[in-house]
């Protein structure tokens, strides 16, 4: 059986700062709060590190840039720069793009490392910058560093996208789907 809701409370509009504030409540209350990232930004995303992870698998180097929107709002990404085999530096982001993410992938497989979620460096990074981010792992997942929320949450599991070819679930077996800034210090420690 349901039960009907009691009516709302009528917000005062008399004020020209009541109709601000009215009309405040209902975009917040119809639009909801807005999602951490689209799914046009998701698929964006994907395919730029689909593309990268082949070439950061056979060279065992990270690679890594930023997502962004150009000045006509459409969504772009900075020419990849090749790191190391644990790191890259991702340098000043282009200066016409508006950025909203960040990208790298986590280079080969290596059962001796932590490669399959995002690192705790890769997480505080994204703090400081006040942007989120994508990461891609041999094993083939994909990541998003939520900022503001301070976690990293998986898009999607092993094999999503190229996987390296001597990638073994091993430790990988229990990667969760989702790690708080806390629990990645727990886990790689400060």
């Amino acid at each position: 059986m349901s039960r009907a809701l009691p009516p709302p409370t009528p917000i005062p509009t008399a004020t020209p700062t009541g109709r601000r504030l009215a009309a405040v409540l209902a975009v917040v209350i119809l639009a909801g709060p807005a999602p951490a990232q689209t799914e046009e930004e998701i698929a964006f995303a994907r395919s730029l590190l689909e593309r990268l992870q082949i070439r950061s698998i056979i060279e065992n180097r990270e690679y890594c840039g930023y997502i962004g929107r150009d000045h006509r709002g459409g969504l772009v990404a900075s020419k990849p720069r090749r790191g190391k085999y644990n790191s890259c530096d991702i340098g000043s982001p282009p200066p016409l793009m508006r950025v909203i993410a960040s990208y790298h992938t986590h280079a080969g497989f290596d059962a001796d490392h932590i490669n399959e979620i995002p690192s705790l460096q890769d997480l505080t990074s994204d703090i400081e910058a006040r942007t989120d981010g994508y990461v891609s792992t041999p094993g083939g997942r994909l990541w998003f560093s939520d900022h503001a929320a301070q976690e990293v949450r998986q898009i999607c599991g092993p094999g999503c996208l190229p996987q390296d070819p001597v990638f073994r679930p091993g430790k990988a077996e229990k990667v969760r789907r989702s790690y708080s800034l806390r629990e990645l210090e727990r886990l790689m420690g400060p």
